[in-house]
C-alpha cells in the first residue's frame, strides 16, 4: 500500500511540474511610470523583476504632500518579494534597481541576475548613495561637525559602518533606528550619506550579484528558466523571456528608440504567450532623427556663435554620456570649435563617464557599446573638464544633473543662469511638467519664485525609449492574439497605447494593474 502511495504522490508531483502555470504580481509600474516590479511564480519558484524607485506619486491621498507620498511607497517591501528565491534586473535606472539595497536589508537572500554592464553600472549607482536612505538605521556621526553645521547649508556625514568609528573624535547617535530624512529634520541638520558606508554595504550587495550573458538559458528551477535578451535602451539592458513547460512569459523592460549611438537598435523577441511592455513614450513617433541631430547640432553652435554660454541640465547617467559623446562628435567633423570650455561639473554624472571611459579602453566586460564608440577611443570631447567650478562668467559649455533641476547642481545653479540673457537652456530629456524645468519650459516661474530671461528650448534626439513605430517593430514575431499587459506608463498614456494597439488589430491588449495577478 506505501508502494502504490508513493506512486501516485510522485505522479501527482510530476504532473504539477508539467502543468505548472505561470502567474505575475505587478508591485510598481502598473498605471506609473516607475518603481519597477512583479513576482513572478511558478510551481515552487517565486523569482522579481526588478525592485525599482517610485520617482512620482500616483497615491490618491491629498492629506499628505507628494513627496510624503513617494516615500512611503518605496518603504513599502512586501514579504512575497523578501521571500522570493531570485531577482531578475533588466537595466541599472533607479526606477529598477534604486530599491535592492532595501531589499537586501529586509532580508532576501536570493541570487540577482543581470548582464555584466548593468551590475557594475547599478553597483556604482549604490555607491554614489543611492537607494541606502530608505532604511531605518541606527546612525552615528560627528558631534563637533552637527553643532557647527547646525540651522546653515553645511553637510554632515551620517555613519553606520563600524569601520568609520576610528576615525571619529566626538560620536553622536540617534536614540532609534529612523530614516535619514527624518533624522534631517529631528536634528534641524542636512545630512549625508558616507560613502564609505555606502561602499562598505555595495560590496556585500555584489556578493549576492550574478552576471550572465545575452541568449543564454539560465536554469532556475525544475520548470523554470529564463532567458536574457538586448533591449538597447541603455548599457546592458535586458528585455525578459521566462518559460515553464508550457508557458512563456516576456518582460520588455524599457526599450531603445534605436537611435542610440552608444547601443543600436533591440533583438526582436520569439512568440510567447503573456507580454508585460513598457508605453513610456510609445503614443509618440520620433520621425526624423537624422533631422533633430543636425537641429540640436546647429542651435548650439548658433548659441555659442552668438556668444552665449550653453546651459544643459541633464540626466546624470547615460543622458550625461550620450551629450558628452555627441559634442565629441562634433570636434571630430569640425563642427564645434575644440577651444570652446566643455565643463561636467555634477559628481554623480563624472563617476558614470569614468565608468564608460575605462570601458571603452580596456574593454574589460565585453562589447557594452556599438564597434563604432569603440573604435573613436573615447566619448570625451577635446579638454572636458569633469571637475566643479566656482565661475561660470565666461562662455563655456556647461552640464550639470538633475534633468529635471530640482536638485544637485541644476538646481544651485537656477540664480545664476537663468537670470542671464546670454545663456541659452537646451533640455534634452524628459522632465516632469511641475518640476522646474518644466515650469521655465511652459513659461512660468520656478519653485523658488525665479523668472527664467534665459533662452530655453527642449530636445527629443537622445530619448533611450522607443515610440510607437519601434515597440510594432519590437512585436513583429507575435500573435495578434497575444496576452499584451501595458506597464511603465501613466494612467492616461497606458489608455492611449491600448486604444492604439487595438488599432492595429492587437486583440487581448490590457493595463497592467497593482497587485493584480496575471495568470
Amino acid at each position: 500500500m506505501n508502494k502504490i502511495i508513493s506512486i501516485i504522490f510522485s505522479l501527482f508531483l510530476f504532473i504539477s511540474i508539467i502543468f505548472a502555470d505561470i502567474s505575475v504580481t505587478p508591485y510598481g509600474a502598473a498605471e506609473t511610470v516607475s518603481g519597477s516590479c512583479f513576482l513572478l511564480e511558478t510551481e515552487g519558484c517565486k523569482v522579481i523583476v526588478d525592485c525599482g524607485l517610485f520617482m512620482r506619486s500616483e497615491v490618491d491621498d491629498d492629506s499628505i504632500s507628494s513627496s510624503k507620498r513617494v516615500e512611503l511607497k518605496n518603504q513599502q517591501i512586501q514579504t512575497n518579494l523578501i521571500n522570493a528565491n531570485a531577482l531578475f534586473l533588466t537595466h541599472a535606472h533607479l526606477d529598477h534597481s534604486g530599491r535592492i539595497p532595501l531589499l537586501i536589508h529586509s532580508g532576501f537572500q536570493g541570487k540577482i541576475y543581470s548582464t555584466q554592464a548593468t551590475k557594475e553600472l547599478a553597483l556604482t549607482l549604490f555607491k554614489e548613495r543611492n537607494g541606502f536612505d530608505l532604511i531605518k538605521r541606527k546612525w552615528f556621526w560627528s558631534a563637533s561637525r552637527r553643532k557647527k553645521a547646525k540651522g546653515k547649508n553645511n553637510f554632515v556625514l551620517a555613519h553606520w559602518s563600524g569601520e568609520c568609528k576610528e576615525n571619529i573624535k566626538s560620536i553622536e547617535y540617534s536614540n532609534d533606528e529612523i530614516l535619514l530624512e527624518d533624522l534631517k529634520k529631528k536634528e534641524n541638520v542636512k545630512f549625508l550619506l558616507c560613502k564609505n558606508c555606502c561602499e562598505t554595504e555595495t560590496k556585500k550587495i555584489e556578493e549576492q550579484f550574478v552576471a550572465v550573458g545575452y541568449n543564454e538559458d539560465i536554469n532556475i528551477a525544475d520548470a523554470l528558466k529564463v532567458k536574457f535578451i538586448n533591449a538597447a535602451h541603455i548599457l546592458g539592458s535586458a528585455s525578459l523571456i521566462f518559460q515553464s513547460n508550457n508557458k512563456k512569459v516576456l518582460f520588455s523592460g524599457d526599450l531603445g528608440s534605436g537611435y542610440s549611438r552608444f547601443s543600436g537598435e533591440f533583438d526582436i523577441p520569439e512568440s510567447v504567450d503573456l507580454i508585460f511592455m513598457e508605453a513610456t513614450h510609445g503614443g509618440d513617433k520620433n520621425k526624423n532623427i537624422a533631422e533633430q541631430y543636425e537641429l540640436f547640432r546647429k542651435d548650439l553652435k548658433l548659441a555659442l556663435d552668438n556668444k552665449k554660454t550653453v546651459w544643459i541640465p541633464v540626466l546624470s547617467f547615460n543622458k550625461t554620456q550620450k551629450v558628452l559623446y555627441e559634442l565629441k562628435l562634433m570636434q571630430d567633423e569640425r563642427k564645434l570649435s575644440k577651444k570652446i570650455p566643455i565643463y561636467s561639473i555634477s559628481p554623480g554624472a563624472n563617476t558614470i563617464t569614468s565608468l564608460y571611459q575605462k570601458e571603452i579602453l580596456t574593454k574589460n566586460y565585453g562589447d557594452w557599446f556599438l564597434s563604432d564608440v569603440y573604435k573613436n577611443g573615447s566619448i570625451l570631447p577635446a579638454e572636458v573638464k569633469l571637475q566643479m567650478i566656482r565661475n561660470y562668467d565666461k562662455q563655456m559649455i556647461l552640464l550639470s544633473a538633475s534633468g529635471d533641476m530640482d536638485k544637485g547642481k541644476s538646481e544651485q545653479l537656477i540664480p545664476q543662469m537663468l537670470t542671464r540673457k546670454d545663456v541659452f537652456v537646451m533640455i534634452v530629456n524628459y522632465v516632469n511638467p511641475e518640476s522646474n524645468a518644466g515650469l521655465i519650459l511652459k513659461g512660468e516661474r520656478t519653485h523658488s519664485g525665479i523668472k527664467s530671461i534665459a533662452k530655453i528650448k527642449k530636445y527629443s534626439v537622445f530619448s533611450d525609449h522607443a515610440d510607437f513605430d519601434m515597440l510594432q517593430k519590437w512585436l513583429s514575431k507575435q500573435n495578434k492574439n497575444v496576452a499584451i499587459y501595458i506597464i511603465h506608463s501613466s494612467a492616461g498614456h497606458s489608455q492611449d497605447m491600448l486604444n492604439l494597439l487595438q488599432k492595429e488589430g492587437w486583440q487581448n491588449v490590457n493595463k497592467a494593474e497593482i497587485e493584480k495577478t496575471v495568470v
